[in-house]
């Protein structure tokens, strides 16, 4: 009872933070969201929406092949929870200290391997084989609909890339330090805990704007309190798709290749050839 009711009142807080979020990105009139701090590009608030709408509504039509999707059957139900709100912690923790920190590379790198590797492992919070031991077998054909439905949608209103040949190191270095670290820890880590404590969509929710939070640092540049309204709405809704697909699927790969493919846009790809 105590736990069915934490989960309602994150679900009701995570629902409401987005809602404002919306509610006060369209009343300040900065429904064209940047996307980078270093940049000018934007996107829309309604195609943000559109792209995550769509992503989920196919997810939601297609069911899984299995529902075997339990990760810590003899685990205790109390250390898991336990171990999701240490994790939840240090997420935070890696968000605050990111946006307090001077920034640049070596701070992002630092505190991002500090917080959501080393501690989790050395102090046992996570396990560093759970996620590659995963049961991908006939975890593969029926999530596809909604990450096609995504990707495409993301790449028909994606801009154009213009910008130089990105560096083939940079790319790999890109992809392993944020797709593949970050859903480790956001989802396979994080999300997976939460659920088992307080139940699917509060665990989504609450994962996805943490997910979000430390993104306020680099997204932006309209004062703190609009950053992290654009934020939450874009990169957050990102996670929304995310854990869902986790949630529902539970196939990491596919994880790594979408959030990939939002930080390296296949236009951005297609200019190194």
């Amino acid at each position: 009872m105590r736990l069915r009711k934490t989960g309602g009142l994150l679900l009701t807080a995570g629902v409401s933070v987005y809602l404002a979020a919306v509610v006060t990105l369209i009343v300040t009139g900065h429904t064209m969201m940047r996307v980078s701090a270093t940049a000018d590009d934007t996107v829309a608030l309604w195609i943000a929406g559109l792209t995550v709408a769509g992503g989920l509504a196919v997810g939601w039509l297609v069911p899984p092949k299995r529902r075997d999707d339990v990760l810590f059957p003899t685990a205790d139900p109390r250390a898991v929870e336990r171990q999701a709100w240490w994790l939840l912690a240090l997420g935070l923790a890696f968000a605050v200290a990111f946006y307090l920190s001077p920034g640049g590379d070596l701070w992002f790198v630092g505190l991002k391997l500090l917080l959501l590797v080393a501690i989790p492992l050395l102090f046992r919070l996570a396990a560093g084989r759970e996620w590659y031991r995963i049961d991908t077998q006939g975890r593969w054909l029926r999530p596809m609909p909604a990450v096609v439905t995504f990707l495409a949608l993301f790449t028909l209103f994606g801009r154009p890339y213009t910008g130089a040949p990105p560096d083939l190191i940079a790319v790999i270095g890109v992809f392993f330090l944020n797709a593949v670290l970050e859903e480790i820890f956001y989802r396979v880590w994080l999300q997976t805990r939460l659920e088992a404590a307080v139940g699917r969509w509060p665990a989504i929710v609450v994962s996805s704007l943490i997910f979000a939070a430390w993104h306020v640092k680099i997204h932006g540049g309209n004062g703190f309190g609009i950053d992290l309204a654009a934020t939450f709405v874009h990169v957050g809704g990102y996670g929304l798709f995310l854990g869902y697909l986790w949630s529902r699927y539970r196939n990491p790969w596919l994880l790594f290749l979408v959030h990939g493919v939002i930080n390296l846009p296949i236009a951005m790809i297609a200019a190194m050839f």
